[in-house]
């Protein structure tokens, strides 16, 4: 039997005051440019999103996890799942796949696609959730935050940052989910962002 998920107003107002919170952690992205490196997004770091994004593209699906994982640096690179946290809410398979198109079209997310800070697979399954792994150049998803605000609507969760065969299992079974299911749920609709 399926867990159900407490939608009261108590725990909706939780939500809230954490959305809120991790709005204001990240700021707005204007004027937050800071002179520290450390753990920042860096030059190799786009540049290795940038040859993911390549691979990816172009690479048969038997070769792309080797691929990706040939040019994966836990220094210069995070990687995090998604899960949408209120799929509960979601009425109908149109409007989910419609939430995830809004997501991916945020103002701010052209100028990450740009830079090659991010690149992301997405899946609306048939439960009407929404899992997807995120790649970004730097240490987390700061700059997603800062650029969309539509994000304070999942949660992510970090997978790694070393390369182990746990992490390796859960990437893959994300992004090229086994006989189009994931979490044994079948996937309706995927959208790449790269």
């Amino acid at each position: 039997m399926a867990e159900k998920l407490d939608t009261s107003p108590e725990e909706e107002a939780i939500k809230d005051e954490a959305r809120e919170f991790m709005t204001g952690l990240v700021g707005s992205g204007a004027g937050d440019q800071t002179n520290d490196s450390a753990g920042a997004p860096t030059a190799d770091g786009a540049d290795i999103i940038k040859a993911w994004k390549s691979k990816y593209s172009a690479a048969p699906e038997d070769t792309t996890m080797e691929d990706f994982w040939s040019l994966y640096d836990p220094y210069l690179t995070s990687i995090w799942k998604m899960v949408y946290d209120e799929a509960d809410s979601n009425e109908n398979l149109k409007e989910t796949i419609g939430f995830v198109e809004d997501l991916l079209a945020q103002p701010g997310m052209t100028q990450l696609k740009k830079d090659h800070d991010c690149c992301c697979v997405v899946h609306t399954l048939e439960n009407l959730g929404i899992e997807g792994v995120w790649f970004f150049n730097g240490p987390d998803p700061s700059k997603l935050f800062a650029a969309n605000e539509d994000t304070s609507w999942y949660t992510f969760t970090q997978l790694g940052p070393e390369a182990i065969d746990p992490v390796k299992a859960a990437v893959a079974k994300i992004m090229m989910p086994i006989e189009g299911k994931l979490n044994g749920k079948v996937v309706k609709d995927t959208k790449v962002f790269c």
